[in-house]
């Protein structure tokens, strides 16, 4: 199971959940603490914002941290919860989750998958783009 949440609930969620993997995807202008039942391996921070186009001091959504994003969750064993968060738990952590679900379900409907995924909560465009070209995902939610 993968739960989706901001920083501000990451304690939380984590702990309500059992969560044993976090994925944190924010700059690092803010300080993600690591919650104590996470080991340090089982924690992945891909810094970047969510920000449309490139500006000056923060950073864009690349394929880097799509690589980054897939291989950190092939190595997830799904025993125990996964948790993905962003600033406000909304544009970045809902693409990556949905993402994820996508790569680590290749037969699964992707369309079904995107608008579960859509009805709670609605990434950006550019977070949606960035992971249109290496999976094929968001084409369901772009309109």
């Amino acid at each position: 199971m993968i739960h989706v949440c901001s920083l501000a609930r990451l304690e939380e969620t984590v702990e309500q959940t059992g969560a044993r993997h976090v994925v944190s995807l924010i700059g690092d202008e803010a300080r993600v603490a690591r919650p104590s039942s996470i080991v340090p391996k089982n924690h992945l921070w891909l810094r970047l914002h969510d920000i449309s186009a490139p500006l000056d001091g923060y950073i864009v959504p690349a394929e880097e941290h799509i690589t980054d994003l897939f291989n950190f969750v092939r190595q997830w064993d799904r025993r125990a919860p996964l948790v993905m968060h962003c600033y406000m738990g909304i544009s970045r952590s809902t693409a990556s989750a949905f993402a994820t679900v996508c790569a680590l379900n290749p037969r699964r409907d992707e369309v079904s998958i995107a608008r579960r995924c859509a009805a709670r909560r609605r990434p950006r465009r550019r977070m949606r783009a960035s992971f249109r070209s290496p999976i094929g995902c968001w084409a369901a939610t772009a309109a």
